[in-house]
């Protein structure tokens, strides 16, 4: 639990503000940052998860939900930042797709949580492991 909370207090902490791109390089490192906060958030909702059979329903829809709006928040963040050349919007569609997929992947877990639990959390936690090691 202690892991959990200490995920947790990252993905607050990596969440911040993205500012705008000068030049490739810079777009680059907005991306990774960008990536690197998902990572933190997939981490938390995969602990959740693995996890949710220790947890009452309400906390985990509450972490499933904040994991959620974060997510959100990264998409919008640095989809309002504008690639600097044709060269990084290879970079920008990669990021934004993975943070789709990542978003997809906890809205659904959201869903199953909200009607009545994690059906399989073994799996879904593989799920969220496997979508973290891509990201990294």
């Amino acid at each position: 639990m202690r892991a959990f909370l200490a995920a947790a207090a990252l993905v607050l902490m990596l969440g911040g503000c993205v500012s705008p791109a000068w030049d490739d390089h810079d777009y680059a490192l907005k991306a990774q940052q960008t990536t690197q906060s998902v990572v933190s958030t997939v981490e938390v909702v995969r602990l959740a998860v693995q996890h949710s059979g220790e947890l009452h329903r309400p906390y985990l829809k509450v972490v499933l939900t904040e994991a959620a709006t974060d997510l959100g928040t990264l998409a919008q963040q640095f989809g309002g930042v504008q690639p600097p050349s044709d060269a990084s919007d290879e970079v920008r569609d990669r990021t934004l797709e993975q943070l789709q997929q990542a978003q997809d992947q906890v809205d659904a877990l959201l869903i199953e949580v909200r009607r009545g639990g994690v059906e399989h959390p073994d799996r879904a936690a593989a799920r969220l492991e496997k979508l973290a090691k891509e990201l990294r």
